[in-house]
């Protein structure tokens, strides 16, 4: 099964210290074929129910302090919040009318307050949000160019990453650009994840089914093929909490 082939390549176990105790880190992904979030790290515990049979996952963020999943939810336009292993949904927060789309558009958490940042429908800004969905500012991005593929949150050194086409720039708070990397490989930019403590990116391949692994300068260090037809729609990666912070 390429979900175990997955976890025996990708897996990473660093341990480091922080404001909450880690543990090893863990990939997240949502396929279109099932209602689950498949947990890629070591002794991970699919979610089976996460999503509505009716429902697409637009984007996903993983708190590594609570140890909740974020996901943006279409057609109910909603960002569904999950505590991981239950799977049990703690709450559902509409999205305002210049945030509602069909279109892939992803979610990002900088943990440090646990502020959501999320793709404008317009596809070329990012919505700062509380940890419960109330505004707080909207991020213009118009140096970048093209639209937002994918949205990820370093947590080391405080940037936000967004990714446009094969490129991912870092950038401040403000969308003030402090550097770039470009991904050496064909990639299908619907959502972008970051291992912070690994320096690593994840981003869905050109065909959609598989996922791959760059490192800190945008080198492809692994290709993970699925044996069906899936296709990845949303992807986080983080630091396994043994102790939460809520």
């Amino acid at each position: 099964m390429w979900l175990i082939r997955l976890f025996v390549s990708v897996l990473v176990l660093s341990m480091v210290a922080g404001c909450a105790t880690r543990g090893p880190n863990h990939v997240y992904l949502t396929l279109n074929s099932d209602t689950g979030v498949h947990d890629l790290g070591p002794q991970g515990n699919e979610i089976t129910h996460a999503v509505g049979a009716d429902e697409h996952v637009l984007g996903l963020a993983y708190d590594y302090n609570t140890d909740h999943l974020f996901m943006r939810i279409a057609p109910a336009q909603v960002i569904r919040v999950i505590e991981r292993p239950s799977g049990r949904v703690l709450r559902e927060m509409p999205l305002p009318a210049d945030l509602q789309t069909s279109k892939p558009a992803d979610l990002a958490i900088r943990s440090s307050d646990r502020h959501l940042f999320a793709v404008h429908s317009d596809g070329r800004s990012v919505v700062e949000l509380t940890l419960f969905g109330e505004f707080i500012r909207r991020i213009e991005l118009p140096a970048f160019g093209g639209l937002i593929g994918g949205l990820a949150f370093d947590q080391r050194q405080s940037r936000l990453l967004v990714l446009v086409g094969d490129l991912v720039f870092a950038c401040s708070a403000e969308g003030r650009e402090l550097g770039r990397t470009k991904l050496h490989a064909p990639i299908n930019a619907v959502s972008l994840g970051y291992d912070s403590d690994g320096q690593q990116y994840f981003v869905p391949l050109s065909d959609g089914q598989a996922l791959g692994v760059f490192d800190a300068k945008g080198d492809p260090i692994a290709f993970h093929p699925s044996d069906g037809q899936e296709r990845i729609t949303a992807v986080d990666a983080g630091p396994r909490s043994f102790v939460r912070v809520f």
